[in-house]
Order: C-alpha cells, then structure tokens, then sequence
C-alpha cells in the first residue's frame, strides 16, 4: 500500500528548469548539467525498484522521499516500508560499472571505462537513516520497531564485488530485483516479533511532518533572476517571447499556437524564484502588463490564493509536490501522442 506516492524529485525539475531559462552560452552551464543528469540517473534508478516494490503480495506501507526531523536534523529516506512487526530502509543507488566495497577504508569505489572513483559509502549513509528514524521515533514518544537498512543498486547490470567478505556488504547491498526475495527473508526473520500497534499513529505523523526540500538553486549557484530568459517559451522551436493573440500564444518565430505554453513557465517560476508569486512578479516572469491576464491563467491552473485583502496584498502559492509530477507527467504523454 502506498502511503506517499513516488514524484519525481523537485531538485530535478528544478534542475531542468534552470537549464530552461540560462541564456545560450551561459559560462556556469557545466555543473548545472551534471546536476541534471546525476539526479535524473538517481531519478531512474528509484522508478526501476518501485517496478519490483509494485510486485509485492504481502501489506507493506510503502513511503517515497519522506524527508523528516529529528533533534533539528533533517533526513531523508529514499524508501520506508513499514510492516506490523517490522520496517526498511531503502537507500537507491543507479551506478553503472563495478562497484568496490573496500571494508578497509569503509569507502565504496567505482570501476567505470577505466577510471576508479570513489564515493560516500552508501551503506554508512543508510544506517545513519536508520538511526535517526529511531531517534524521531523516540522524539514522539511513539514505540520502537526493528528498522532494516539496505542499499539498493538499481541496476541488475551493475557489478558488486566485495573483495574482503564483508558480511554487512553480502546482506546490505542487493540489486533491485532481488528486493522481493529479500522482503521473503525478513519476513521470516520476523515472523516471531511482537506486533506494532501504533501503525496508523505513525504513518499519519510521518505523512504530517513530512517537508520538501528548499528549492534554492540560483542561489546556489550565484544567479539572479535578473540574468534568466523570461517571457512565455515556444514549445516547438523553444524560442522565449511568444505573443498574445486573443487567448493563444503565438511564436513570432516559427508560427505555433498554443493556449497552454504559459503553464511551464508559472511552475517554472516557483521551482526557481520562490514559495510566492505576485501578480506584479508574474506579469515580470511572463513578460506582459496585462494584470487580469495572470489572474486567469493562474485562476485556470487551480493554483491557491493567499494573503490579505485584494489587489496587492494577495499572492500566489506554489503548488504541491503531486501537482508538479502530475503536470510533468501529463506534460511527458502529450508528447509521446
């Protein structure tokens, strides 16, 4: 049973997004990319295990990217799967190569067209999960449960080579096709354990305190708003700038018409630019004067109204996580019809 869904990760499409909007030719592009693409492969890797996780015969509470406090730490767990008697960890990795378990330094080391890399070891990075989900347990006074700490290497192709007999590794670090087989195991391994009670108290306390990640990217970067492209973007020949003609917009480019190339550039606004938009920014980020014209695009896009009063005290509030992954991926089947 799935009690928060799987979304594709905000710093992803923040990532894209940014992308987006630099100008051709921009001297800081490099690293922005290799974000991009380091999350989408993380991205990927997750949505292969949850092919497998949607295998699953047995009542397991699944939890995708919940991000929690504990003692004023955040944390954030791939995958939590929660069982009356027992939980898991999941941490996803989606490297290619031969990964190197080297139990001497407790680094993990990547072998990958002739280079050797090494990397965080992820299995330190699971039991710390694990640690601090006991802690946040203890926090709320809510009873303790056998927590299971794996790393997950998405890809059946992805060599595992533990050279010194790591046990930890060998029961540790799986592929994801194995996950069903090793869910079977542990379910035996707990077959004798106390029942938890609480599951529902904990699941809802989870869902309640859950908080996304801040969206912070230009300043990461060190890019102002300022030095984005902005207007409404062309979805044929990507061009920034298209024109208002009665309710289309119109490329002055190449000629295409859409009614709905505006909705990108709004959600684009709030993954880069901040929680709240006003009119004022709005008609800045869509390059037109017309106030009553971003009253209705936003109005039409179902995106919530706060503050006071009207006119200038009201502002627009960023949509949540669901409807970002909704949108991305209506956006995705329009165009493979």
């Amino acid at each position: 049973m799935e009690c928060k869904k799987q979304y594709a990760p905000l710093r992803l499409l923040t990532a894209g997004a940014l992308l987006d909007h630099l100008p051709p030719g921009w001297s800081g592009c490099m690293p922005i990319e290799e974000e991009h693409a380091r999350r989408l492969t993380g991205w990927r890797g997750e949505q292969n295990l949850a092919y497998y996780l949607d295998l699953l015969t047995e009542d397991f509470r699944i939890f995708y990217g919940l991000r929690e406090n504990a003692m004023n730490h955040f944390f954030q767990m791939d995958v939590l799967l929660i069982k009356e008697n027992f939980a898991l960890i999941l941490e996803v990795k989606n490297y290619a190569g031969t990964l190197v378990f080297e139990s001497a330094t407790g680094q993990m080391i990547r072998l990958l067209n002739g280079r050797r890399d090494g990397f965080p070891n992820p299995i330190v990075q699971v039991h710390r999960q694990r640690d601090m989900m006991h802690v946040w347990l203890h926090a709320r006074r809510l009873p303790q449960i056998p927590i299971e700490p794996l790393v997950i290497i998405s890809s059946s192709s992805t060599i595992i080579e533990n050279p010194s007999n790591s046990r930890e590794v060998r029961d540790k670090v799986i592929h994801a096709e194995q996950v069903p087989f090793k869910l079977a195991m542990l379910m035996e391994k707990y077959k004798h354990s106390p029942t938890l009670s609480h599951l529902n108290q904990i699941e809802r306390r989870l869902l309640d305190e859950h908080t996304d990640p801040p969206l912070n990217i230009l300043e990461k970067y060190q890019i102002l708003p300022d030095n984005l492209l902005r207007g409404v973007r062309c979805p044929h020949c990507h061009l920034f700038g298209m024109r208002r003609v009665y309710a289309t917009w119109v490329c002055p480019r190449c000629g295409t018409a859409s009614r709905t190339a505006h909705e990108q550039m709004i959600l684009d606004y709030f993954l880069l630019c901040g929680e709240t938009m006003t009119n004022k920014q709005g008609r800045w980020w869509l390059g037109t004067e017309n106030r009553q014209l971003i009253h209705r695009l936003t109005q039409k896009m179902n995106i919530n109204i706060a503050g006071s009063g009207r006119g200038a005290g009201q502002y627009y509030v960023r949509p949540s996580h669901e409807y970002f992954d909704q949108y991305d991926r209506s956006r995705m089947n329009r165009r493979i019809r």
